[in-house]
């Protein structure tokens, strides 16, 4: 992901400190490692009736940054990642495998994946699990789940978009009778104008059982509703991302025999309507882990990018990568992460001129540098830009289907890699660092080599979001250039995608156009959620064309922010970016797009810069130029604070280059910065802002196209926005779609639901 402009951050490099780490010194937190284990404990403590089989996955066919500096042309348990397989590939025409030989007058087809099942470790202890699976059709689909809990009374689970609290939440209170070994579910919800009243009972069950039982440890349940239900008061489970809310306690709910459920309660971020393939390691599967050595982060450093150069494993024929998993070091790994993505890099054999060959061996020795830093990090690894491997806060990592890898070892294999890591410390703590990948590869060959490639919007300044908004967009778009000359007649295939933002990121979208018509959006999420970052695998594979267009399209909320956001590295900053994996590869890094430097200036009516030409500026821009080599000393002095006392935030504008540049012209804007200039618009003024809005989203936009393969130079072009017409979801047939108020239950209805009406505000003491 993209990498700090170190520049920013010189007082933190220097108290930097590193040293060698042994492996007796490693103490890493392997997710997919601690879910195995429990799952082979839930398997055999689940016998008949609690023991579930994983289905015979089916598919069928359908038809249907840059290392992000600019140059141009050139926890505990959280997932068994149990989910969709595939062994081959078909091409719709002819059933037969796929070897990229499509006529170009066919439509290729992606693969559609179906019949696949997810668990999830609800909490750290694995004491609750939630398998969920869909059935019917496209229109009408159900959505089955079964959850196993270790109580012998009631099993709570809820629904919410924002807010992980029983208010306003859509809920469901199972349990097995003790008496009957009859399974039974109520349909609940929280109350939005009492949110610490008692919840109230649907006037419609939504929530239908089929089956549960218990023994002497446990319960499950399997029950069943549809997507969208039609109810006021049950959420619609569609792509969004959602907080599902889980509860149990230790009896049923029978009143006056009640016990506090106390810790046993929490929530988690999901997407309940994507797939994730499952780890499926054989004897010819081996691992690689690839970590920093120890990284000390200090108190006082708040964004770090640290790279560091790995040697690659010796394998004289081709493997593939079937997939990977984060190893975070235990202080990592708590609710408070300083990880907050990791990216591994391949690095090309292309060297610059006066550079030794023999340096990455010594680089593999030491302990790494600061990203993109042009006093430390050596100009060779700017060679190193081909993601294979990405990982973001809350993610799991990601396992390929069956019929794709990433190539890795060979004789045309890439020697060397390059691990980057975004340290985040906003809560000024101290720890020392040992977090990385653990790569799995095998020798057993799939059908097609994967890559994966990043789009989205070039981390620049010249990427704003104003303050005081409930929802503004920027854009990043990927062609027609970089598609017309990288891709393959038939296209490429996306398998999955990784929607990137930072905090004000509401809102992200994968949206893909053909010949001026916007087709499915790729990705779509509604509720981003920061802190869920998780790679969504695509039930139906996308295929993008020469000539489509990629447009990553993100919202953001700054309510509560005084001063303009801008693109960078801290999270503080903001980036929109999102990392595609697809087949088959091809040499391509990265596809992206901002708005050109003089569009920027110009839309904010600024034309001239003391001592600057709009030349020197759009340098400044696009190669990280130092300002000081174009701004005497003198002038540049007129801007300077004293940085004592200054919050992160503050020091983030003080050094920023728009806080350098000062406008010459027009005469009324003499003397200002023009981050001072930004500060006095009138934000608050909704036509201003929305044409502020629109001007950069339709405007102009500078396109970039970043490929491996050193023979290969595709110029940056200035493009507008493409003109199509978008594409518009089919309309729900609910009327509602929120949640709403109900009066609570009537004495009437207590007589006839006695039971429903103490287990509803048992529910409120358990939540």
């Amino acid at each position: 992901m993209p990498r700090l402009k170190m520049s920013h951050y010189k007082e933190q490099t220097k108290r930097l400190r590193s040293t060698t780490v042994t492996s007796r010194d490693t103490n890493y937190t392997s997710v997919s490692t601690i879910a195995v284990i429990t799952f082979t404990i839930y398997l055999t403590i689940m016998q008949p009736p609690f023991a579930t089989a994983l289905p015979e996955y089916q598919h069928s066919s359908h038809q249907h940054h840059h290392r992000h500096q600019l140059h141009n042309g050139g926890g505990a348990v959280t997932n068994t990642t149990v989910a969709t397989s595939t062994k081959h590939v078909t091409d719709s025409s002819n059933g037969n495998i796929n070897d990229g030989s499509l006529s170009p007058n066919t439509i290729p087809s992606g693969i559609h994946h179906t019949n696949w099942r997810r668990i999830e470790i609800m909490d750290a202890n694995g004491l609750y699990w939630l398998e969920w699976w869909l059935k019917g059709s496209t229109t009408s689909k159900e959505i089955h789940f079964r959850t196993t809990v270790n109580t012998r009374g009631f099993i709570g689970l809820g629904f919410a978009r924002k807010s992980p609290r029983m208010a306003n939440a859509d809920l469901v209170l199972l349990w097995v009778d003790d008496r009957t070994g009859k399974a039974n579910a109520l349909d609940c919800h929280g109350s939005t104008k009492h949110p610490n009243a008692a919840p109230i009972q649907d006037d419609t069950q939504n929530y239908n059982i089929i089956d549960g039982g218990q023994n002497a440890t446990h319960t499950w349940v399997e029950f069943s509703r549809k997507i969208e239900t039609c109810d006021p008061y049950d959420l619609p489970l569609g792509v969004d991302t959602l907080k599902v809310l889980w509860t149990f306690g230790e009896t049923d709910p029978i009143y006056g025999d009640l016990k506090g459920h106390g810790k046993n309660r929490g929530y988690k971020s999901l997407n309940l309507l994507s797939p994730l393939f499952r780890k499926e390691l054989t004897s010819d599967t081996h691992k690689w882990d690839v970590t920093v050595q120890n990284v000390t982060i200090e108190p006082n450093m708040d964004t770090l990018y640290w790279c560091k150069i790995i040697r690659a494993p010796v394998l004289s024929e081709k493997h593939h990568i079937i997939g990977y998993e984060a190893l975070l070091s235990r202080e990592s790994n708590t609710n408070q992460p300083l990880v907050h993505h990791m990216t591994l890099f391949e690095c090309s054999t292309k060297s610059y001129p006066g550079s030794d060959p023999l340096s990455w061996e010594v680089w593999v020795k030491s302990s790494g540098a600061v990203c993109n830093s042009n006093l430390l990090t050596p100009h060779d690894w700017d060679s190193c830009i081909n993601p294979v491997a990405v990982w973001s806060i809350g993610s799991t990592g990601q396992f390929l289907p069956h019929h794709v890898g990433i190539p890795v070892g060979g004789a045309s294999g890439a020697k060397y890699y390059m691990l980057e890591i975004h340290y985040d410390n906003p809560h000024s703590q101290q720890m020392v660092d040992h977090s990385g990948f653990r790569i799995h590869y095998t020798s057993h060959l799939r059908s097609n080599d994967a890559g994966i490639m990043i789009s989205g919007v070039s981390v620049s300044d010249t990427q704003l979001i104003p303050p005081g908004q409930k929802l503004y967009r920027n854009i990043g778009i990927c062609g027609p250039s970089c598609p017309n000359v990288m891709f393959p007649m038939d296209g490429i295939k996306i398998i999955s995608g990784t929607l990137h933002s930072h905090r004000a990121g509401r809102k992200m979208t994968l949206r893909h156009v053909r010949d001026g018509k916007e087709l499915e959006r790729i990705i779509e999420d509604d509720n981003y959620d920061y802190n869920y970052q998780q790679v969504r695998q695509l039930e139906r594979e996308v295929v993008v064309l020469p000539g489509d267009y990629i447009i990553t399209d993100c919202a953001y909320e700054t309510v509560n922010r005084k001063h303009p956001t801008f693109g960078g590295y801290s999270t503080k900053q903001e980036m929109c970016l999102s990392f595609i994996t697809y087949y088959p590869r091809i040499e391509l890094a990265g596809c992206y797009s901002m708005t050109p430097v003089r569009e920027f200036f110009e839309t904010f009516g600024v034309y001239q810069f003391y001592s600057l030409n709009m030349t020197d500026v759009e340098n400044l821009f696009l190669y990280n130029g130092n300002v000081l080599d174009y701004i005497p000393n003198t002038i540049y002095a007129k801007t300077k604070r004293n940085h004592v006392n200054l919050t992160d935030e503050e020091r983030l504008y003080e050094e920023s280059l728009l806080n350098k540049l000062i406008i010459s012209d027009p005469v009324e804007f003499h003397d200002r910065t023009f981050l001072s200039h930004l500060k006095q618009l009138p934000w608050s003024e909704p036509l201003f802002t929305k044409r502020v809005e629109q001007t950069m989203i339709t405007g102009k936009h500078m396109t970039f196209c970043r490929v491996s393969n050193e023979s290969v130079s595709i110029p940056s072009e200035i493009i507008r926005y493409p003109n199509f017409t978008a594409f518009v979801k089919e309309p729900s047939l609910c009327p509602f779609q929120m949640l709403i108020d109900s009066a609570p239950l009537s004495t009437a209805t207590a007589k006839v639901l006695p039971t429903s009406v103490i287990l509803v505000t048992a529910l409120s003491v358990l939540l």
